[in-house]
């Protein structure tokens, strides 16, 4: 029971350092790529905009000067200056504000969509560097075991209990897996430069990856989760956008209220005892204007309307493809964890026939045969192995892009 624990704890603290290494370059990538920084600033954009469009409309202010004197009873009019101000029907800046509000949050929304799917891209190129790497280990240690079969062979081939034939076969079985190792080192090369720009950074820097994935099965995924994904939310945010921008364009068919004020600057007239002599003209002035041909407006509530109408079928349609993206890779994941369960008893079957064949070495004369179709076997359950633990890997990347927050 001790022992049971102690190998739980070590399991949950490889798998910590894995996580941790792999949460590192999720950080990185999170501050290096140039995509979230471009949607940021456009989200900035986007929150200046709900200024802009709260904002009433200028203010006109006018000055003038009488080449021709006006006279009137009290005096001369010199000058006149006039400011006036149109106000939208109540309600209207408010609710191209709201509309202006609910596009911030779409782009915000943008933003942490385009942030998972990232996150979802770095993972998978980690989980194909670990299958490289793992892959390239497992050809080493079987290269290195073919190196101990030659050897077993050459000396048995002294001694008369082997034939040159079967070094041979060894040594074709050593060639080709060194050429399926030069090419899986190529690849992870390759690889290795398309990680480190997926991070923006230098594509030499140098890549910690993981020795082995632990299978702990400490996360559920639940499809009603999808609805809360940021592409879902993106929609209903846009479709409440336009909800208020047809709000705004109701209100805007409706008269606009103006006020302002003329100040007229009167002279002096040379008269004495004249009441009001020179006494400015204060007017203060209502203006009302009528949108008597409106069908511009009611022809731009359809549209918006129509755009409400697409963006609730867009909903449905990326709500169905996010499910058939959930069930695939639940699937997957499933298959994945018993290949895993399987290779594993396959690998260590080999292993117990390896064994008694190389214990014949010591009473008989070894079948080299069959030790090579066991060793080739061993070594294609060890790549599915390996394969299917990428594959697990990628898998619950995608369900947590689908239902969890990064």
């Amino acid at each position: 029971m001790k022992t049971k624990l102690i190998h739980i704890i070590l399991l949950l603290i490889s798998f910590t350092a894995h996580s941790q290494t792999l949460d590192n370059y999720l950080t990185i990538a999170a501050e290096n790529s140039p995509e979230l920084k471009a949607i940021q600033y456009q989200y900035q954009s986007a929150l200046e905009k709900i200024n802009e469009v709260g904002s009433i409309p200028n203010t006109n202010i006018s000055v003038g000067y009488f080449a021709q004197e006006v006279e009137t009873r009290v005096g001369a009019q010199k000058a006149k200056i006039s400011a006036s101000q149109m106000l939208p029907w109540f309600g209207t800046l408010n609710a191209k504000k709201e509309s202006a509000q609910f596009k911030a949050k779409a782009q915000l929304n943008t933003y942490d969509f385009a942030k998972r799917k990232l996150f979802l891209a770095i993972k998978t190129a980690y989980f194909e560097l670990f299958e490289l790497k793992a892959k390239e280990d497992i050809l080493l240690q079987n290269i290195e075991i073919l190196n101990t079969f030659e050897n077993l062979a050459l000396n048995a081939l002294e001694n008369n209990r082997s034939t040159m034939v079967e070094v041979l076969k060894i040594r074709i079985e050593k060639n080709e897996l060194t050429n399926q190792l030069n090419t899986i080192q190529e690849n992870l090369k390759a690889k290795k430069i398309t990680f480190n720009l997926l991070l923006n950074r230098n594509q030499n820097e140098v890549i910690s990856i993981a020795d082995h994935i632990t299978i702990i099965d400490l996360q559920t995924f639940n499809k009603e989760y999808i609805s809360s994904n940021p592409k879902m939310l993106a929609l209903d945010n846009l479709k409440s956008a336009t909800k208020k921008t047809e709000l705004a364009t109701q209100k805007e068919s409706l008269p606009t209220i103006g006020i302002g004020l003329d100040y007229g600057f009167i002279e002096n007239r040379a008269i004495e005892n004249l009441a009001d002599n020179g006494k400015d003209i204060v007017m203060p002035m209502v203006t009302v204007s009528f949108p008597l041909f409106s069908k511009k407006y009611s022809s731009k509530q359809k549209q918006l309307q129509l755009e409400q109408k697409a963006i609730e079928i867009t909903k449905v349609n990326t709500y169905n493809q996010l499910q058939t993206i959930f069930e695939n890779a639940k699937s997957k994941l499933s298959n994945s964890k018993v290949s895993i369960a399987t290779q594993i008893k396959n690998i260590d079957e080999a292993e117990s026939a390896k064994k008694v064949l190389l214990a014949a070495y010591e009473t008989s004369k070894i079948d080299f045969e069959q030790l090579l179709e066991i060793q080739q076997l061993q070594l294609k359950f060890q790549l599915k192995k390996v394969i299917s633990e990428k594959e697990y890997e990628i898998q619950k990347s995608t369900l947590e892009f689908l239902t969890k927050d990064n």
